[in-house]
């Protein structure tokens, strides 16, 4: 059946490209077609089917074999196992609770005397001294004057406690009070001005004050550092020792 249909599709080719004329005839370059009959045609090649793939083989390789693990041969009956020994556990112990001070320590006092090198100490305009029966202490209305000049406002404060006779203020009457005096101080160093800034209710204890004044106004304290003057505000407190 293969070969009539190729026979005859040649066949009809050839009428089809030759109709009108006739084989032979008003045509001198016609030439005639040669077929030549065969027992049989070659069919292709046979395709591989889907299971015999490039990356498959007829025979598959063999699987890994795996290495059984070695396990150690149960010891004898007669063989007696050595027990490892293992550390003792450490001992936990209580810790003993820190029990506070029966006295309550007293607080150090740190020294007011400045180190090599730290901040100096802050200086104030007041100086106090603790007299016989009593205590002097001065303050300088000018602060900057003070924190500058302290040692000559210790010299006056020396110098008016220095002149309080506490004698001459009655006791009974001048016990536990205080008398205020406020005074300038000249560029030369001499006390002028000098008045009663607050009465202390015993007229012999304000006496007493102004008196201390009165013995140093001759010789004075000295010429002020700096400025024309400065004002002084002194405080006599009687306090009567037993």
């Amino acid at each position: 059946m293969l070969h009539a249909a190729l026979i005859g599709s040649v066949f009809a080719w050839a009428l089809i490209s030759h109709s009108g004329n006739t084989w032979g005839e008003h045509d001198v370059t016609a030439g005639a077609i040669q077929a030549t009959m065969v027992n049989s045609l070659p069919l292709p090649p046979k395709q591989r089917t889907l299971d015999e793939g490039v990356l498959t083989s007829e025979k598959p390789s063999p699987a890994p074999v795996q290495e059984k693990e070695k396990t150690e041969p149960p010891p004898s009956p007669k063989e007696l196992a050595i027990p490892t020994k293992t550390p003792p556990k450490p001992v936990k112990t209580a810790e003993k609770a820190v029990e506070p001070p029966k006295h309550v320590q007293p607080v150090p006092v740190q020294p007011t005397k400045a180190v090599t090198g730290e901040t100096g100490g802050i200086r104030i305009a007041q100086a106090t001294m603790q007299l016989k029966n009593g205590t002097a202490s001065m303050t300088v209305a000018d602060k900057t004057f003070g924190d500058r000049f302290a040692y000559y406002v210790n010299i006056v404060n020396r110098k008016v406690a220095s002149n309080w006779y506490t004698q001459e203020a009655d006791p009974r009457a001048s016990e536990g009070k205080r008398v205020t005096i406020i005074f300038d101080i000249s560029r030369d160093g001499l006390p002028s001005n000098v008045r009663v800034g607050a009465r202390s209710g015993s007229p012999s204890l304000d006496t007493s004050a102004l008196r201390a004044l009165q013995r140093v106004q001759d010789e004075g304290f000295g010429p002020l550092p700096q400025g024309d003057h400065i004002t002084v505000e002194y405080s006599f407190d009687y306090r009567q020792q037993h």
